[in-house]
């Protein structure tokens, strides 16, 4: 009987998961409208930056617990986890730029967020979300704008088009996080407030941007 009993029990804590799997793969679904899952998280991500060959020191944001230093392209070791990290990059004749390495929703093949069903599901949810084990880092690439522009002209038309690069890039996980918001862990909101200081501290860098003094006439 103990067997039986036993047998039942393990039985139903499957059950439990598949249809906690089955919700995540339902709001994965309506998260996603047709996206192709991103490959298998491998631990790790590329850094780049624009130009390459930028120094960057990467660092706990909350902590500021160094994690180490790198010269871009580099592959940097990432274990899944909730800690934004920051990528503090500088390059001869660029202005030193810090890019924030967000953990986001993993939304590759056989990662489940838990759904809030079941007996053990707030149990389940509050797991990952105390470990970040459903998020992932993705590979980035941290643009830094040049020392000094030719023209106020040519400083308005690199941080224009820097500001619309962001907002496409943060547009997908927006709009993911309107469709299935308990699929994507961070709200659409919150998506929003981390867009809205990308934008600010590359309105700062803008500030700070220098124009060239025109040459001097020659005289003859």
């Amino acid at each position: 009987m103990r067997r039986i009993a036993h047998a039942l029990t393990a039985a139903a804590a499957l059950g439990l998961l598949a249809l906690a799997g089955c919700g995540s793969a339902a709001s994965d679904s309506a998260a996603l409208a047709g996206e192709a899952r991103p490959p298998a998280y491998p631990g790790g991500i590329t850094l780049a930056s624009e130009p390459a060959g930028a120094a960057c020191v990467l660092t706990n944001a909350a902590t500021q617990a160094r994690i180490g230093t790198v010269t871009t392209p580099a592959t940097v070791p990432l274990a899944r986890s909730n800690d934004i990290v920051e990528a503090r990059c500088s390059a001869a004749g660029r202005m030193e730029t810090t890019a924030l390495l967000r953990p986001v929703r993993d939304f590759a093949e056989g990662i489940h967020h838990p759904q809030p069903t079941g007996p053990t599901a707030m149990a389940q949810i509050a797991t990952v979300l105390r470990t970040g084990s459903t998020r992932r880092y993705n590979d980035t690439t941290v643009h830094l704008p040049p020392a000094a522009f030719a023209s106020a002209t040519a400083r308005d038309a690199w941080f224009a088009d820097r500001a619309d690069q962001m907002r496409r890039a943060a547009a997908p996980a927006i709009a993911r996080a309107e469709r299935a918001p308990q699929a994507t862990i961070d709200s659409a909101e919150t998506l929003r407030r981390y867009l809205a200081e990308d934008l600010a501290r590359l309105d700062a860098q803008k500030a700070a941007a220098t124009i060239e003094a025109p040459a001097a006439p020659r005289r003859r």
